[in-house]
């Protein structure tokens, strides 16, 4: 069972590696190796399941589904991340709130919404510094 999900802004050669299984995902995203993913966002661990639903139009838990990495995840090369940043930054909180009436959550929609914004800040980040993206479940 998983109980959270981090986000992770890598170059697009460290996710190549890592989906081909020369460079050791868990290690790497554990911090375990010598090369280190170059951001990481965790605001959203405990409600990484309604992120999926919440902001799955705009391939925000990856454009791809891994299973590279423990337990498994979602990836995107960095020219998808530069089109998930710029989709996330137009979404308007009137349509969160609009997706987020169907969703079946305990979470308050104004908890949810703080998590939005610190990921779309890093994916803003990880857009312009030109950062693949690897979404670990954990």
């Amino acid at each position: 069972m998983s109980y959270g999900g981090d986000f992770y802004a890598l170059s697009d050669d460290q996710l190549t590696r890592i989906l081909s299984g020369q460079l050791d995902g868990e290690a790497f995203l554990r911090n375990g190796l010598p090369e280190r993913p170059a951001d990481c966002f965790t605001g959203g661990e405990a409600v990484w399941h309604e992120l999926t639903k919440l902001l799955g139009p705009e391939n925000a838990c990856g454009v791809d589904i891994t299973d590279a990495v423990p337990v498994g995840g979602g990836c995107s090369a960095s020219a998808d991340v530069q089109r998930t940043a710029e989709a996330l930054t137009v979404l308007t909180k009137d349509e969160l709130r609009h997706r987020y009436a169907v969703l079946d959550t305990r979470e308050s929609f104004e908890s949810l919404y703080a998590v939005v914004l610190g990921l779309v800040s890093f994916y803003r980040r990880a857009g312009k510094a030109g950062h693949a993206v690897l979404f670990n479940i954990c």
